[in-house]
Protein backbone atom coordinates (compact mmCIF):
# COMPACT_ATOMS: atom_id res chain seq x y z
CA UNK A 1 0.00 0.00 0.00
CA UNK A 2 1.35 3.49 -0.84
CA UNK A 3 2.37 5.29 2.32
CA UNK A 4 0.39 8.35 1.21
CA UNK A 5 -2.89 6.43 1.61
CA UNK A 6 -2.30 5.31 5.20
CA UNK A 7 -3.32 8.64 6.84
CA UNK A 8 -6.43 8.92 4.63
CA UNK A 9 -7.63 5.42 5.52
CA UNK A 10 -7.07 5.95 9.22
CA UNK A 11 -8.79 9.35 8.99
CA UNK A 12 -11.90 7.80 7.45
CA UNK A 13 -12.13 5.26 10.27
CA UNK A 14 -11.77 7.96 12.92
CA UNK A 15 -14.37 10.09 11.09
CA UNK A 16 -16.87 7.20 10.94
CA UNK A 17 -16.40 6.26 14.60
CA UNK A 18 -16.99 9.84 15.74
CA UNK A 19 -20.10 10.06 13.59
CA UNK A 20 -21.54 7.37 15.87
CA UNK A 21 -20.20 9.00 19.04
CA UNK A 22 -21.42 12.45 17.96
CA UNK A 23 -24.89 11.01 17.38
CA UNK A 24 -25.34 8.95 20.53
CA UNK A 25 -23.87 11.38 23.08
CA UNK A 26 -26.42 14.21 22.57
CA UNK A 27 -29.36 12.30 21.08
CA UNK A 28 -29.52 8.75 22.47
CA UNK A 29 -30.63 9.94 25.94
CA UNK A 30 -33.63 11.57 24.26
CA UNK A 31 -34.42 8.29 22.47
CA UNK A 32 -34.15 6.35 25.74
CA UNK A 33 -36.47 8.79 27.48
CA UNK A 34 -38.94 8.26 24.64
CA UNK A 35 -38.84 4.51 25.46
CA UNK A 36 -40.02 5.27 28.99
CA UNK A 37 -36.60 5.19 30.67
CA UNK A 38 -36.22 7.60 33.61
CA UNK A 39 -33.33 10.04 33.91
CA UNK A 40 -31.84 8.01 36.79
CA UNK A 41 -32.03 4.84 34.70
CA UNK A 42 -30.47 6.62 31.70
CA UNK A 43 -27.54 7.57 33.94
CA UNK A 44 -27.07 3.96 34.99
CA UNK A 45 -27.28 2.71 31.39
CA UNK A 46 -24.51 5.04 30.27
CA UNK A 47 -22.42 4.48 33.40
CA UNK A 48 -22.23 0.73 32.76
CA UNK A 49 -20.10 1.24 29.64
CA UNK A 50 -17.72 3.57 31.51
CA UNK A 51 -17.23 1.00 34.25
CA UNK A 52 -16.85 -1.94 31.88
CA UNK A 53 -14.53 -0.20 29.40
CA UNK A 54 -11.48 -0.70 31.62
CA UNK A 55 -11.40 -4.54 31.85
CA UNK A 56 -12.91 -5.01 28.38
CA UNK A 57 -10.63 -2.43 26.80
CA UNK A 58 -7.54 -3.96 28.37
CA UNK A 59 -8.63 -7.44 27.26
CA UNK A 60 -9.13 -6.26 23.67
CA UNK A 61 -5.79 -4.43 23.72
CA UNK A 62 -3.98 -7.48 25.11
CA UNK A 63 -5.42 -9.65 22.35
CA UNK A 64 -4.28 -7.12 19.75
CA UNK A 65 -0.75 -7.04 21.20
CA UNK A 66 -0.50 -10.81 21.64
CA UNK A 67 -1.62 -11.53 18.05
CA UNK A 68 -0.04 -8.49 16.42
CA UNK A 69 -3.21 -8.07 14.31
CA UNK A 70 -5.19 -4.96 15.18
CA UNK A 71 -7.21 -4.72 11.95
CA UNK A 72 -9.19 -7.92 12.35
CA UNK A 73 -10.01 -6.96 15.96
CA UNK A 74 -11.21 -3.56 14.74
CA UNK A 75 -13.41 -5.15 12.06
CA UNK A 76 -15.00 -7.68 14.44
CA UNK A 77 -15.81 -5.08 17.10
CA UNK A 78 -17.21 -2.64 14.50
CA UNK A 79 -19.43 -5.38 13.05
CA UNK A 80 -20.74 -6.48 16.46
CA UNK A 81 -21.46 -2.84 17.30
CA UNK A 82 -23.46 -2.38 14.09
CA UNK A 83 -25.44 -5.58 14.69
CA UNK A 84 -26.09 -4.52 18.26
CA UNK A 85 -27.49 -1.14 17.21
CA UNK A 86 -29.73 -2.95 14.69
CA UNK A 87 -31.54 -4.60 17.61
CA UNK A 88 -32.21 -1.39 19.56
CA UNK A 89 -35.57 -0.63 17.92
CA UNK A 90 -36.79 -4.06 19.10
CA UNK A 91 -35.85 -3.55 22.75
CA UNK A 92 -38.17 -2.44 25.52
CA UNK A 93 -37.65 -1.67 29.19
CA UNK A 94 -34.72 -0.80 31.40
CA UNK A 95 -33.08 -4.22 31.71
CA UNK A 96 -33.09 -5.04 28.00
CA UNK A 97 -31.58 -1.66 27.14
CA UNK A 98 -29.08 -1.86 30.00
CA UNK A 99 -27.79 -5.24 28.80
CA UNK A 100 -27.68 -4.06 25.17
CA UNK A 101 -25.71 -0.92 26.01
CA UNK A 102 -23.41 -2.89 28.31
CA UNK A 103 -22.35 -4.82 25.20
CA UNK A 104 -22.59 -2.23 22.42
CA UNK A 105 -21.51 0.83 24.42
CA UNK A 106 -18.55 -0.93 25.99
CA UNK A 107 -17.30 -2.28 22.65
CA UNK A 108 -17.75 1.13 21.06
CA UNK A 109 -15.46 2.69 23.67
CA UNK A 110 -12.66 0.28 22.70
CA UNK A 111 -12.59 1.36 19.04
CA UNK A 112 -10.81 4.70 19.46
CA UNK A 113 -7.85 3.36 21.52
CA UNK A 114 -7.60 0.44 19.08
CA UNK A 115 -7.53 2.82 16.10
CA UNK A 116 -5.01 4.97 17.96
CA UNK A 117 -2.73 1.96 18.39
CA UNK A 118 -2.75 1.58 14.59
CA UNK A 119 -1.86 5.27 14.36
CA UNK A 120 1.07 4.72 16.73
CA UNK A 121 2.43 2.06 14.36
CA UNK A 122 2.00 4.45 11.43
CA UNK A 123 3.84 7.18 13.34
CA UNK A 124 6.76 4.81 13.92
CA UNK A 125 6.87 3.56 10.33
CA UNK A 126 6.15 6.63 8.19
CA UNK A 127 6.35 9.55 10.69
CA UNK A 128 2.64 10.21 10.18
CA UNK A 129 1.21 13.42 11.67
CA UNK A 130 -1.36 12.02 14.10
CA UNK A 131 -3.04 15.38 14.71
CA UNK A 132 -4.07 15.72 11.06
CA UNK A 133 -5.68 12.26 11.25
CA UNK A 134 -7.41 12.75 14.60
CA UNK A 135 -8.88 16.14 13.72
CA UNK A 136 -11.38 14.35 11.44
CA UNK A 137 -12.94 12.86 14.55
CA UNK A 138 -13.59 16.35 15.91
CA UNK A 139 -14.95 17.46 12.52
CA UNK A 140 -17.35 14.49 12.45
CA UNK A 141 -18.51 15.14 16.02
CA UNK A 142 -19.38 18.79 15.40
CA UNK A 143 -21.00 18.04 12.04
CA UNK A 144 -23.31 15.34 13.35
CA UNK A 145 -24.12 17.10 16.63
CA UNK A 146 -25.21 20.24 14.74
CA UNK A 147 -26.56 18.64 11.56
CA UNK A 148 -28.26 15.89 13.52
CA UNK A 149 -30.26 18.48 15.44
CA UNK A 150 -31.64 19.90 12.18
CA UNK A 151 -32.34 16.42 10.79
CA UNK A 152 -34.21 15.27 13.90
CA UNK A 153 -36.39 18.37 14.13
CA UNK A 154 -40.01 17.23 13.88
CA UNK A 155 -39.11 13.56 13.35
CA UNK A 156 -39.99 10.62 15.65
CA UNK A 157 -37.44 9.56 18.27
CA UNK A 158 -36.42 6.47 16.27
CA UNK A 159 -34.84 8.78 13.67
CA UNK A 160 -31.85 8.96 16.05
CA UNK A 161 -31.14 5.32 15.23
CA UNK A 162 -31.00 6.13 11.50
CA UNK A 163 -28.01 8.41 12.08
CA UNK A 164 -26.33 5.92 14.42
CA UNK A 165 -26.85 3.00 12.01
CA UNK A 166 -25.52 5.00 9.07
CA UNK A 167 -22.39 5.89 11.04
CA UNK A 168 -22.01 2.30 12.25
CA UNK A 169 -22.23 0.93 8.71
CA UNK A 170 -19.56 3.40 7.55
CA UNK A 171 -17.51 2.36 10.59
CA UNK A 172 -17.53 -1.28 9.45
CA UNK A 173 -16.63 -0.33 5.86
CA UNK A 174 -13.78 1.94 7.01
CA UNK A 175 -12.48 -0.76 9.40
CA UNK A 176 -12.19 -3.12 6.42
CA UNK A 177 -10.29 -0.40 4.55
CA UNK A 178 -7.77 0.58 7.26
CA UNK A 179 -4.16 -0.37 6.48
CA UNK A 180 -3.19 -3.81 7.74
CA UNK A 181 -0.33 -2.57 9.92
CA UNK A 182 0.53 -5.87 11.51
CA UNK A 183 3.17 -6.36 14.16
CA UNK A 184 4.91 -9.60 15.03
CA UNK A 185 3.00 -11.48 17.77
CA UNK A 186 4.43 -11.08 21.25
CA UNK A 187 6.93 -13.82 22.00
CA UNK A 188 6.83 -13.19 25.74
CA UNK A 189 4.29 -15.06 27.82
CA UNK A 190 4.05 -12.19 30.30
CA UNK A 191 1.23 -9.79 29.40
CA UNK A 192 2.24 -6.33 28.17
CA UNK A 193 0.03 -4.87 30.91
CA UNK A 194 2.33 -6.11 33.68
CA UNK A 195 5.48 -4.97 31.87
CA UNK A 196 4.07 -1.46 31.46
CA UNK A 197 2.95 -1.20 35.08
CA UNK A 198 6.44 -2.28 36.18
CA UNK A 199 7.96 0.67 34.25
CA UNK A 200 8.06 3.76 36.55
CA UNK A 201 8.25 6.30 33.72
CA UNK A 202 5.18 4.82 32.02
CA UNK A 203 3.22 4.91 35.28
CA UNK A 204 4.10 8.59 35.75
CA UNK A 205 3.11 9.27 32.12
CA UNK A 206 -0.29 7.60 32.31
CA UNK A 207 -1.17 9.23 35.64
CA UNK A 208 -0.12 12.64 34.28
CA UNK A 209 -2.28 12.24 31.18
CA UNK A 210 -5.17 10.89 33.24
CA UNK A 211 -5.34 13.78 35.74
CA UNK A 212 -5.10 16.33 32.91
CA UNK A 213 -8.04 14.73 31.09
CA UNK A 214 -9.97 14.20 34.34
CA UNK A 215 -9.76 17.95 35.01
CA UNK A 216 -12.51 18.32 32.35
CA UNK A 217 -15.06 16.49 34.55
CA UNK A 218 -16.69 19.67 35.91
CA UNK A 219 -16.79 21.16 32.42
CA UNK A 220 -18.62 18.21 30.87
CA UNK A 221 -20.85 17.60 33.84
CA UNK A 222 -21.79 21.05 35.11
CA UNK A 223 -20.63 23.90 32.84
CA UNK A 224 -23.91 24.12 30.90
CA UNK A 225 -25.95 24.01 34.12
CA UNK A 226 -23.76 26.67 35.70
CA UNK A 227 -24.05 28.96 32.67
CA UNK A 228 -27.83 28.57 32.48
CA UNK A 229 -28.09 29.49 36.17
CA UNK A 230 -25.95 32.55 35.40
CA UNK A 231 -28.59 33.66 32.87
CA UNK A 232 -26.68 32.84 29.69
CA UNK A 233 -28.91 31.97 26.71
CA UNK A 234 -28.74 28.40 25.42
CA UNK A 235 -27.75 29.61 21.94
CA UNK A 236 -24.71 31.36 23.42
CA UNK A 237 -23.88 28.22 25.41
CA UNK A 238 -23.95 26.24 22.16
CA UNK A 239 -21.49 28.71 20.64
CA UNK A 240 -19.19 28.35 23.66
CA UNK A 241 -19.11 24.56 23.18
CA UNK A 242 -18.61 24.91 19.42
CA UNK A 243 -15.68 27.28 19.99
CA UNK A 244 -13.93 24.65 22.08
CA UNK A 245 -14.23 22.03 19.34
CA UNK A 246 -13.08 24.46 16.62
CA UNK A 247 -10.04 25.40 18.74
CA UNK A 248 -9.36 21.68 19.23
CA UNK A 249 -9.40 21.12 15.45
CA UNK A 250 -7.03 24.04 14.91
CA UNK A 251 -4.49 22.66 17.39
CA UNK A 252 -4.69 19.16 15.93
CA UNK A 253 -3.91 20.62 12.51
CA UNK A 254 -0.67 22.20 13.75
CA UNK A 255 0.22 19.64 16.44
CA UNK A 256 3.30 18.43 14.55
CA UNK A 257 4.91 21.85 14.92
CA UNK A 258 4.11 22.01 18.65
CA UNK A 259 5.57 18.57 19.28
CA UNK A 260 8.78 19.45 17.45
CA UNK A 261 9.16 22.57 19.59
CA UNK A 262 7.98 21.30 22.98
CA UNK A 263 8.08 17.50 22.96
CA UNK A 264 5.44 15.46 24.75
CA UNK A 265 6.45 16.51 28.28
CA UNK A 266 6.50 20.19 27.29
CA UNK A 267 3.03 19.86 25.81
CA UNK A 268 1.78 18.14 28.97
CA UNK A 269 3.15 21.04 31.02
CA UNK A 270 1.52 23.61 28.73
CA UNK A 271 -1.80 21.74 28.96
CA UNK A 272 -1.59 21.80 32.75
CA UNK A 273 -0.83 25.54 32.90
CA UNK A 274 -3.67 26.24 30.46
CA UNK A 275 -5.99 24.17 32.66
CA UNK A 276 -5.05 26.12 35.79
CA UNK A 277 -5.90 29.36 33.98
CA UNK A 278 -9.07 28.02 32.35
CA UNK A 279 -10.64 26.50 35.46
CA UNK A 280 -9.71 29.51 37.61
CA UNK A 281 -11.55 31.84 35.23
CA UNK A 282 -14.60 29.54 34.99
CA UNK A 283 -14.78 29.37 38.78
CA UNK A 284 -14.48 33.13 39.15
CA UNK A 285 -16.75 34.71 36.54
CA UNK A 286 -19.58 34.13 34.09
CA UNK A 287 -18.64 37.20 32.02
CA UNK A 288 -19.12 36.29 28.35
CA UNK A 289 -15.86 37.90 27.11
CA UNK A 290 -13.94 35.92 29.73
CA UNK A 291 -15.78 32.68 28.91
CA UNK A 292 -15.16 33.01 25.17
CA UNK A 293 -11.49 33.81 25.85
CA UNK A 294 -10.83 30.72 27.96
CA UNK A 295 -12.95 28.29 25.93
CA UNK A 296 -10.25 28.54 23.27
CA UNK A 297 -7.91 26.92 25.81
CA UNK A 298 -9.77 23.65 25.18
CA UNK A 299 -7.29 23.25 22.36
CA UNK A 300 -4.49 22.86 24.90
CA UNK A 301 -6.24 21.25 27.86
CA UNK A 302 -7.90 18.46 25.84
CA UNK A 303 -6.26 18.16 22.41
CA UNK A 304 -2.82 19.06 23.74
CA UNK A 305 -3.01 16.27 26.31
CA UNK A 306 -4.25 13.82 23.69
CA UNK A 307 -1.48 14.63 21.21
CA UNK A 308 1.20 14.51 23.90
CA UNK A 309 -0.08 11.10 25.03
CA UNK A 310 -0.02 9.56 21.55
CA UNK A 311 3.43 11.04 20.94
CA UNK A 312 4.77 9.63 24.21
CA UNK A 313 3.43 6.14 23.48
CA UNK A 314 4.86 6.18 19.94
CA UNK A 315 8.31 7.20 21.21
CA UNK A 316 8.67 5.32 24.47
CA UNK A 317 6.53 2.17 24.26
CA UNK A 318 7.55 -0.98 22.40
CA UNK A 319 5.43 -1.93 19.39
CA UNK A 320 4.17 -5.13 21.00
CA UNK A 321 2.89 -3.08 23.94
CA UNK A 322 1.29 -0.19 22.02
CA UNK A 323 -2.33 -1.36 22.08
CA UNK A 324 -2.17 -2.16 25.80
CA UNK A 325 -0.53 1.22 26.52
CA UNK A 326 -3.28 2.99 24.60
CA UNK A 327 -5.91 0.94 26.43
CA UNK A 328 -4.43 1.85 29.82
CA UNK A 329 -4.35 5.54 28.94
CA UNK A 330 -7.95 5.49 27.72
CA UNK A 331 -9.16 3.35 30.65
CA UNK A 332 -7.64 5.63 33.26
CA UNK A 333 -8.02 9.04 31.58
CA UNK A 334 -11.54 8.60 30.20
CA UNK A 335 -12.72 5.83 32.51
CA UNK A 336 -11.62 5.22 36.10
CA UNK A 337 -10.03 8.54 37.06
CA UNK A 338 -12.51 10.55 35.01
CA UNK A 339 -15.34 8.79 36.83
CA UNK A 340 -13.75 9.64 40.19
CA UNK A 341 -13.34 13.26 39.13
CA UNK A 342 -16.97 13.40 37.96
CA UNK A 343 -18.18 12.10 41.33
CA UNK A 344 -16.01 14.65 43.16
CA UNK A 345 -17.31 17.38 40.86
CA UNK A 346 -20.90 16.39 41.60
CA UNK A 347 -20.39 16.65 45.35
CA UNK A 348 -18.50 19.93 45.02
CA UNK A 349 -21.06 21.51 42.69
CA UNK A 350 -23.85 20.72 45.13
CA UNK A 351 -21.95 22.64 47.85
CA UNK A 352 -20.10 25.47 46.07
CA UNK A 353 -21.67 25.78 42.62
CA UNK A 354 -19.24 27.27 40.06
CA UNK A 355 -16.50 26.97 42.67
CA UNK A 356 -16.27 23.35 41.54
CA UNK A 357 -13.86 24.57 38.86
CA UNK A 358 -11.34 25.46 41.57
CA UNK A 359 -11.26 21.74 42.40
CA UNK A 360 -10.35 21.07 38.76
CA UNK A 361 -7.43 23.47 39.16
CA UNK A 362 -5.98 20.89 41.54
CA UNK A 363 -6.14 18.19 38.85
CA UNK A 364 -4.35 20.44 36.35
CA UNK A 365 -1.71 21.32 38.95
CA UNK A 366 -1.10 17.60 39.54
CA UNK A 367 -0.67 17.25 35.77
CA UNK A 368 1.99 19.98 35.79
CA UNK A 369 3.84 18.19 38.60
CA UNK A 370 3.63 14.91 36.69
CA UNK A 371 5.02 16.54 33.54
CA UNK A 372 7.99 17.94 35.49
CA UNK A 373 8.68 14.57 37.13
CA UNK A 374 8.46 12.81 33.76
CA UNK A 375 10.88 15.30 32.20
CA UNK A 376 13.32 14.82 35.09
CA UNK A 377 13.14 11.02 34.66
CA UNK A 378 13.81 11.36 30.92
CA UNK A 379 16.79 13.66 31.51
CA UNK A 380 18.24 11.23 34.05
CA UNK A 381 17.81 8.34 31.62
CA UNK A 382 19.57 10.34 28.86
CA UNK A 383 22.50 11.16 31.14
CA UNK A 384 22.85 7.52 32.18
CA UNK A 385 22.78 6.31 28.57
CA UNK A 386 25.36 8.92 27.57
CA UNK A 387 27.76 8.09 30.41
CA UNK A 388 30.62 5.74 29.40
CA UNK A 389 30.64 2.40 31.20
CA UNK A 390 32.94 2.38 34.24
Amino acid sequence: MPHSLIPQRLSLNIFATFLVIGAYVPFLPVWLEGRGISKEEIGLIFAIALWAKIPVGLLVASIADQTGDRKITLIVISLVTLLGFCTFSLLQGFWQLLIAWAIVGTLLTTLIPLADSLAVIAIKRIQMDYGRVRLWGSVAFILVSIGGGFYLEGKPDDAVLHIILLGSALMVISACWVPNLREAPRKKQRLALFELLATPSFVVFVLTAAVLQASHAALYGFATLSWIEAGIHKTIIGLLWAEGVVAEIALLACSGYLLRRLGSTGLFLLAGVAGILRWTVLGTTSSLPALFAVQALHALTFAGTLIASISYISQHVARDQAATAQGLYDGLAMGLLFGVAMAVAGWAYADIGPGVFYVMVGFSALGCCGALVLRAMQNTAKKQSASPPS
